[in-house]
Order: C-alpha cells, then sequence, then structure tokens
C-alpha cells in the first residue's frame, strides 16, 4: 500500500500513541461543553449589562456569544455521538469543529495586529514621551515587547491543541465510517452466501449445482388444470380439477411432493344445494339402470332342472345355525301276526 499522508492523519485508531480516539472525543466534548458555556454566560451578560458599549464592540460580543453558544450546542451533539456511536452527530461536531478553528485563526491574527500596532504606540507614547530615562525607556519597551510574545505563545498553543483535536475527531469519523462499510460488506456476503444470484449469463458449474439445489427444495406452485369461474354452471358429468375426490393426485407417503390441501378432499370449493342433488340423483340413476340390467339377465338366464336325487342332495348341503341335523330315526315295527284260517 503506498504511503499516504492523509491515512497518517486522519486514518488513525489512536491519539497520544496509546489513548483510542472515541475516548478523546468524549472528552474534548466534556470539556468544550463546560468552556463555551461559561464563556456564553460571560459573553452574554456582558451584553446584557453594558448599555455604553459601541456599535462595533456590541457587535463582536454578539457574534462571539453567537459562536459560543452554537459551540456548546455541537459539544452537547458530540459528546452525545461519540457516546452511542452516532455517526451524523459526530459528523456535525467535526465540521463545527473545523469551522470553529478557522475562525479563531482569522480572530488571533487580528488579535496579534492590534497587540502590534499597540505595542508600537504605547511604546512611543507611554514610554519615551512618559518616561525621561533611558534605561527606564528600554525596560518599558521589553515588557510590552514580552507581552506580545507572551501573547503569541498562548494563540499559538491554542490553536494547535485545537486543530489537534479536530484531527482527532476526524479520525473518529472515519473509524466510524470505516466499521459501516465493513459491517455493511458482510451482510452482503452473507446474503450472497446464502442466496446466490448469478450477476450474468455466463456461471459456473458450481453455482448451476447449487441453484438446482435451492430450487429441489423449494415447492412448486399449485397449477390447476382450468380456471374457476364463479359464474359457470356446475356440471357433474364434466371432468373437473376442483371438485371431488378424484381430482387428488396419489402422493406417495414421505415424498417431497406438495399435493392438494386438505379442502379438495372434500369437494374443493363451495356446494350449493342444487349441485348436490343434481349429482345425489344422477348417482341414483346410474345405480337403477345397472341393477335393471342385472334383474332383465337373470330373468333370461335358464336354469336347469335338478332331479330328486340332486335335490335331496341340495337340501342336505344346506347348513344351520345349530350344526348338522341328526339322522331320524325310525321306530321298528312289529310284523302283523299271521292268522291261519
Amino acid at each position: 500500500m503506498p504511503f499516504s499522508y492523509r491515512e497518517l492523519f486522519f486514518g488513525g485508531t489512536q491519539f497520544c500513541c496509546c489513548l483510542p480516539v472515541r475516548a478523546g472525543v468524549i472528552s474534548m466534548s466534556l470539556l468544550g461543553i463546560i468552556l463555551s458555556g461559561i464563556l456564553t454566560i460571560i459573553l452574554w451578560y456582558e451584553v446584557a449589562s453594558t448599555p455604553d458599549l459601541t456599535s462595533g464592540e456590541r457587535a463582536g460580543f454578539v457574534l462571539a456569544g453567537l459562536l459560543e453558544t452554537f459551540l456548546c450546542v455541537v459539544s452537547i451533539l458530540g459528546f452525545v455521538g461519540a457516546i452511542v456511536r452516532k455517526q451524523l452527530f459526530v459528523q456535525i461536531y467535526a465540521y463545527f469543529i473545523y469551522v470553529h478553528f478557522f475562525i479563531n485563526v482569522g480572530v488571533a491574527a487580528y488579535l496579534l495586529w492590534l497587540i502590534t500596532h499597540f505595542s508600537e504606540n504605547a511604546a512611543t507614547k507611554a514610554c519615551q514621551d512618559t518616561i525621561k530615562n533611558t534605561d527606564a525607556q528600554q525596560q518599558c519597551i521589553g515588557i510590552l515587547q514580552i507581552a506580545r510574545g507572551v501573547y503569541f505563545v498562548i494563540a499559538a498553543l491554542v490553536l494547535l491543541i485545537e486543530m489537534y483535536g479536530a484531527i482527532i475527531v476526524a479520525r473518529y469519523l472515519n473509524q466510524i465510517q470505516r466499521e459501516k462499510r465493513t459491517m455493511r460488506a458482510s451482510r452482503m456476503s452473507m446474503g450472497y452466501t446464502m442466496f446466490p444470484v448469478p450477476h450474468s449469463e455466463y456461471v459456473s458449474l458450481t453455482d448451476t449445482r447449487r441453484m438446482s439445489q435451492f430450487s429441489a427444495l423449494s415447492p412448486e406452485p399449485y397449477k390447476s388444470a382450468r380456471e374457476f369461474n364463479a359464474y359457470e354452471e356446475f356440471d357433474p358429468y364434466r371432468n373437473q380439477s376442483q371438485a371431488g375426490p378424484s381430482a387428488i393426485p396419489e402422493v406417495e407417503l414421505y415424498s417431497n411432493t406438495y399435493g392438494l390441501p386438505i379442502e379438495a378432499g372434500y369437494g374443493g370449493g363451495t356446494w350449493t344445494h342444487s349441485e348436490i342433488s343434481i349429482e345425489e340423483k344422477a348417482r341414483l340413476q346410474r345405480s337403477e339402470a345397472v341393477d335393471a340390467t342385472d334383474h332383465q339377465r337373470d330373468e333370461f338366464e335358464e336354469v336347469p332342472s335338478l332331479d330328486e336325487e340332486q335335490q335331496r342332495k341340495r337340501d342336505s348341503d344346506s347348513k344351520s345355525p345349530g350344526g348338522p341335523l341328526p339322522p331320524m330315526r325310525t321306530r321298528d315295527m312289529d310284523d302283523l301276526p299271521r292268522y291261519s284260517y
């Protein structure tokens, strides 16, 4: 990976060599809430309690009060965003910190120009015109120069601290964006793994085999032979796929095929009383026609006559509920006496 200054300054996840940038944003926003809140109270109190300000001074105090008020509100957003990892709040806080930094750079440059001109005028009026001693004049001019240097050091230190704080906020913002991109990419990769969808006409053999497995597991939709028409008259002799148990295909047990719903076994849909009566009448007519045909066939069949021996055998073969009949006993009859005449 090539070296990048942007990655060096804004791509890190730590500050001060070991501290996480999230802790830096939390502490920095909390400190900003305290300091900007105090400055806001002081500036607005000065505007309200000092009526003898000039128009330029009043405008400066009002602008400074508005700036510090916005900084206090945005610091609260940054604190909440760092706690809950809210990208929008952290982004607003980061942008306003940069705006505040550039405004402070302009204000510091303007104040430095004022102090430089004031020290020159003060050195001319207060030191040279008022003090006659040469050594005392040199000491007075040296004190004014020291004050100008102290202001320059303090202003530079404050601006550097604020710039480093802006870099910390930018690092944390980039960290949140990277985490969100990583999570989004992982979710998309998991989705493509679970449901592979080809993006072109040319797919590999593995993808084709995997798609066939998914299609085999998914149930096929029910397709009726004819569309149902609510205004069509019902005909019981017509083979319809949505009425009667004959429309249900035979499905093997423990098979992967999906049959019709259970309602199809009871007629499939709704039956009116007239349709039921027509169906029953047609069924009775068919059964009566079959019985009449059987009766006519029995009448025209010739039954062979049985002789006496076959009839007796047939009667003896008939079985009674109590078992075979016992043989009939015939009492022995005495012969008639014979009389001699």
